[in-house]
């Protein structure tokens, strides 16, 4: 299992912090998001990140699109782009999601979450069908729980991941007390709620805790 904290972004000093506490607790990478209209700030602070610590870094830009990121990252290569949305549902893919599908396939090394079966969007009525039409256009489908911090059930876990013969992330809802039950269902975690004391700092002795819980 991979495992993504998500650090939100306060300023470069704390995030550079957060980074060393992910990576010493034995994370995969990191995500950085920013809900404070930063977006461009994040990119060389990534870049910084990833030359520093050596692990795989992430954005998530929101309020722009998946592509316009997923250019950003190969740009500065960067590992990974996550989107709350990608263009893909069990109605198939949108304009934007062929785009994406079009480019993932000519950047397989950088890894595309597509948010399916999420939190704030539309309801969807075929999860597992989403999360395969997800993977058939190259990307890791990642569900969520109904909202910020809130788990999703393990039987909806439990049956993407078999629609899927093992991928899938999940983005909400994680913490040192129901990783174990989720961790057989699971390729990806991304995780910050469950980990955290505030918005912007992680709890050292959860991420610890956490991480070898899953691993």
């Amino acid at each position: 299992m991979n495992i993504y904290p998500v650090i939100h972004y306060k300023d470069d000093e704390t995030t550079l912090s957060e980074a060393t506490i992910a990576y010493k607790a034995g994370a995969d990478g990191i995500f950085l998001i920013s809900h404070l209209g930063s977006n461009e700030r994040l990119i060389p602070l990534a870049v910084k990140i990833k030359k520093l610590l050596g692990f795989k870094v992430g954005l998530n830009f929101l309020g722009d699109d998946a592509i316009y990121t997923a250019k950003i990252i190969k740009d500065n290569k960067l590992d990974m782009v996550w989107s709350d949305y990608c263009g893909v549902s069990s109605l198939g893919l949108s304009f934007e999601g062929f785009e994406l599908q079009a480019w993932a396939s000519q950047n397989k090394q950088i890894d595309v979450f597509a948010s399916v079966a999420f939190k704030y969007q539309a309801d969807e009525p075929n999860p597992l069908l989403a999360a395969q039409l997800a993977q058939s256009a190259g990307f890791i489908p990642t569900t969520s729980g109904s909202g910020t911090g809130q788990a999703p059930t393990v039987d909806k876990i439990s049956s993407m991941y078999k629609a899927t013969s093992g991928l899938l992330a999940v983005a909400s809802g994680m913490t040192p007390d129901n990783i174990s039950e989720f961790k057989p269902y699971l390729s990806h975690v991304l995780v910050s709620t469950g980990i955290s004391k505030d918005e912007y700092h992680f709890d050292e002795e959860k991420i610890n805790a956490f991480i070898q819980l899953a691993k």
